[in-house]
């Protein structure tokens, strides 16, 4: 089973950032992901098979919605970048992009929009 230690050094990668100084941050993103994950495959625990998965989606949050971040901006081609996940957009970069936090409903696309990687983990819940 995979936890988030796991899915940290994949996402720093792939942002490419030079340190863990933006660790804290992203790792509220990987804590939440993991419980959106467990909770539409209704599953305890994260099986191997989802590590690309999650580190994938922690990453596409991370960038719609911190792209003021300079080492985040980078890794979306700078000042005059588009980030688009599903149906959100973000224009722009840098410093003073005057965007608002959108977490909750990043994160809600975030997961729609890898429905068809978690479906094959995804367990039928019968009520009670």
């Amino acid at each position: 089973m995979i936890t988030a230690a796991d899915v940290w050094p994949i996402v720093k990668l792939r942002l490419a950032l030079a340190d863990d100084s933006h660790q804290p941050l992203i790792a509220t993103y990987i804590a939440e992901l993991e419980h959106r994950i467990k909770h539409y495959c209704n599953i305890e625990r994260l099986p191997d098979g989802l590590l690309y998965t999650w580190a994938s989606m922690v990453v596409d949050a991370v960038r719609v919605d911190l792209p003021n971040v300079d080492e985040i901006d980078d890794t979306v081609g700078g000042q005059a970048s588009n980030v688009k996940v599903g149906d959100t957009s973000v224009s722009g970069g840098g410093s003073g992009g005057g965007l608002t936090n959108t977490t909750k409903s990043v994160i809600d696309r975030v997961v729609l929009n890898y429905q068809h990687d978690l479906n094959r983990y995804r367990k039928m819940r019968w009520g009670g």
